[in-house]
């Protein structure tokens, strides 16, 4: 749905009329109609008479079901990439993209993340390229605010950066600006990129560097969600494991599996036992995570 259609569509699921709405009918049908340009202050103002919060709302829109669309379709290959029905569709919303550093955000993080993930099941997509990565960095580095796309970017191309633009991107990204206000999409994107930035650290042996930044990650922390603030705890009992080799930490990290298992969250579990095991062992093998099924 646009944003005409949207209003449209709660209007009449909520049985008002326009009148209801607005105490000027004819100014309300202007802007259902497109004829209006509508101000956010008169969107809030609408809003409110329909009892619907605008992170809701939004969730209707064209841009945001067209993403729900795609995550939808990049879980189901992530579940089975032999799926070839899922794989065409993917494929041919990813043919449909071509990379620059003035594409749209969303879709940058789509395209990135379809290359990371699919390039080792499918002939059809390319890993990410130095070129790619370069614009990538560069885009990344002239921004003053991450928002929630940027996170999505970084989490997904961390890992492929070399130990000093690692360094120069960490310290842009956190700490995390306003991180108490964040919505819940862009919460995940940024516990994704704190994961695959700590794990990337652990893995080049870099426990200083990876305990800086946790503290970085979580310098409010009267303010962080919880499952964030378990997110931070893990990665540190992890970081505290390799340092000392004490086997509470150990216990602790096996603990959090444990907890996402009972929650429900068993794939997720699993990922993180992986990755442990990964770590632990040295393995060339390396999961990254990617945030794209919500």
């Amino acid at each position: 749905m646009n944003l005409e259609e949207a209003l449209y569509f709660f209007r009449k699921n909520k049985n008002l009329k326009q009148k209801d709405i607005l105490t000027h009918t004819s100014v309300y049908s202007k802007i259902e109609t497109g004829k209006k340009i509508l101000r956010f202050s008169e969107l809030t103002d609408i809003l409110e008479r329909f009892s619907i919060p605008l992170d809701e709302f939004s969730e209707y829109l064209e841009d945001s079901m067209e993403q729900k669309k795609y995550r939808r379709l990049f879980k189901q290959c992530g579940n089975d990439p032999t799926d070839n029905l899922s794989k065409r569709e993917l494929l041919n919303y990813y043919n449909q993209l071509t990379f620059s550093k003035e594409m749209h955000l969303r879709e940058m993080a789509n395209f990135i993340g379809i290359k990371i993930l699919f390039s080792n099941f499918w002939k059809e997509v390319s890993p990410v390229s130095q070129e790619e990565l370069n614009q990538i960095y560069e885009l990344l580095m002239e921004k003053e605010y991450f928002f929630q796309y940027d996170y999505a970017v970084l989490s997904n191309t961390i890992f492929l950066f070399n130990n000093k633009q690692i360094k120069h991107l960490a310290k842009k990204a956190l700490p995390v600006k306003d991180i108490e206000v964040r919505n819940v999409e862009t919460t995940e994107f940024i516990k994704n990129m704190i994961n695959n930035l700590i794990t990337t650290l652990l893995r080049k042996k870099e426990y200083k560097e990876s305990h800086y930044y946790l503290r970085l990650a979580s310098t409010k922390e009267g303010n962080l969600k919880f499952d964030y603030k378990l997110v931070i705890q893990y990665l540190d009992n992890l970081t505290s494991y390799l340092i000392t080799g004490d086997d509470s930490y150990k216990e602790n990290i096996y603990d959090y599996i444990h907890l996402l298992t009972k929650l429900g969250e068993q794939n997720f579990a699993k990922s993180i036992e992986r990755e442990v095991c990964s770590i632990l062992s040295e393995s060339k093998d390396v999961p990254i995570f990617i945030q794209a099924d919500l």
